[in-house]
């Protein structure tokens, strides 16, 4: 596994290391929609900080976005924090935010978690 998972009240933070392949971000995907806290969380940090590379495609992020915005049916509010310095990640994370437009999910790029994490508190 290349990532971990931490719940908080609120939060949760999801952080991937190593190679990330799409099949990575489905699993986290899936582990987070199938936990019963999912329903009560509005934040999430997703953190690729110490990846060394990171496989996602254009399709790739199309598949985890319709994920997400079926689960913004049931969680409508949600902002997404994606921790950076890969320009890769910056991205495929554009892909995936004009996806996401009109679901009420907020998705902002941070190149530190302390700056997602205040932004998490704002």
């Amino acid at each position: 596994m290349t990532f971990n998972i931490k719940w908080g009240k609120k939060v949760v933070y999801v952080k991937f290391r190593g190679i990330v392949t799409a099949q990575d971000l489905i699993d986290a995907n899936n582990y987070l929609i199938s936990n019963s806290e999912f329903e009560n969380i509005h934040n999430q940090i997703f953190d690729f900080i110490e990846i060394t590379d990171f496989l996602i495609t254009k399709s790739d992020i199309e598949i985890i976005a319709a994920m997400d915005k079926a689960q913004s049916e049931w969680n409508k509010v949600m902002k997404v924090a994606i921790v950076t310095i890969d320009n890769e990640v910056t991205k495929i994370t554009k892909e995936y935010k004009k996806i996401m437009e009109g679901s009420g999910w907020t998705i902002r790029d941070f190149k530190t978690s302390e700056e997602a994490q205040k932004w998490m508190k704002s």
